[in-house]
């Protein structure tokens, strides 16, 4: 399946938005509900990334990115539908998110997220151009962990 990422204009979020709603009740089983007028900041609001995530030209993800003042990007949210999970996919679109923006990059690890820690730190093992990767702690109490790390471009 040939994997690609395009930035979502608020036009046609639609897809998006149906995706999120079933990541966010994976992710947070206990709420709050998912409402779309969560995501309007990433039309709204400068630094603001939303990607979908496709294969074969069809949506089987996303992924929200925020940049941060000091310029750090940091991956907010990230999913591949369950029927497309275990073949490389994800690790496949993660690649093509990091490399689209390049730089000092930080991700949260979802406690809900079984096999996150692993499955990031394989990512970023296999992503060519990361260096100065760095595991650390849970930065909120729905996290497990986190990584900080560079893309060299």
């Amino acid at each position: 399946m040939k994997v690609g990422i395009i930035r979502v204009v608020e036009a046609e979020r639609a897809d998006l938005d149906s995706m999120a709603r079933t990541y966010f009740s994976e992710m947070l089983p206990d709420g709050p509900p998912y409402y779309p007028a969560a995501l309007d900041r990433y039309w709204a609001e400068p630094g603001r990334h939303p990607y979908l995530v496709l294969g074969d030209n069809r949506p089987i993800g996303f992924g929200l990115v925020w940049n941060h003042v000091d310029g750090t990007h940091e991956l907010t949210e990230f999913t591949i539908k369950p029927q497309y999970r275990h073949q490389g996919l994800g690790t496949q679109a993660a690649h093509l998110i990091f490399n689209a923006l390049g730089g000092d990059w930080t991700l949260g690890v979802a406690t809900n997220s079984p096999g996150g820690m692993a499955f990031w730190q394989q990512c970023l093992t296999d992503c060519e151009n990361a260096c100065e990767v760095t595991p650390g702690p849970a930065r909120t109490s729905r996290q497990c962990g986190s990584f900080n790390f560079r893309i060299e471009r």
